[in-house]
């Protein structure tokens, strides 16, 4: 006796079952909701660059900005504390880097980005209460950065950028108090930590 199985599809916000059509309004209402700082507390703006394990920094370096022309804006030696580095963007405007490279895989991260100080704070102060040690907090000058890793193992970065973005050539790595005073850490800020 042989048994049939239907499958069934199901609809996704914003779609027709007949015609299969996409509302795009109800996608982009999704999205905005997903960004609702009363759905999302952490205040995090998303992944915002990766940092990877390199054999040789420098020669992956060249592999990214010859294959997908980004700028390498940043690096450093193997006598350099964080080890053989080199960093990368492709809006160098924008962002200090995109993509950073270490030949030590103890660096290799993932980095989501705050919008302020506060919300660097706010989550800094969350992690340390769920009793997730903190790896490292680093003033990188061009960033605010602390460091953990996720259930599986993964570096997590979250960082706010400080204005800094020209002033500071990568890795740049000075120990960071997240646990002082703001007014504090703005000054660092304000005079340049270097």
């Amino acid at each position: 006796m042989g048994v049939t199985k239907t499958a069934t599809k199901q609809t996704l916000p914003g779609e027709n079952r007949e015609g299969n059509q996409i509302n795009t309004r109800a996608f982009e209402g999704l999205s905005r909701n997903n960004r609702d700082p009363q759905k999302c507390a952490c205040g995090n703006t998303g992944v915002h660059h990766v940092g990877l394990y390199a054999k040789d920094p420098s020669a992956s370096a060249k592999f990214y900005r010859d294959l997908l022309n980004m700028q390498i804006v940043g690096g450093s030696g193997p006598e350099n504390p964080l080890g053989a580095s080199a960093f990368l963007c492709s809006r160098p405007d924008e962002e200090s880097h995109e993509i950073a490279l270490f030949a030590n895989p103890v660096y290799a991260h993932v980095a989501f980005k705050v919008s302020s100080l506060v919300e660097l704070r706010s989550l800094h102060t969350r992690v340390v209460e769920r009793g997730i040690p903190i790896k490292f907090a680093f003033d990188h000058g061009v960033s605010f950065a602390f460091y953990f890793d996720d259930p599986d193992g993964h570096m997590i970065e979250v960082y706010w950028p400080t204005g800094a973005l020209q002033s500071y050539r990568q890795p740049y790595a000075e120990p960071l108090d997240l646990t002082q005073a703001a007014d504090l850490l703005l000054e660092k800020v304000a005079h340049g930590s270097a």
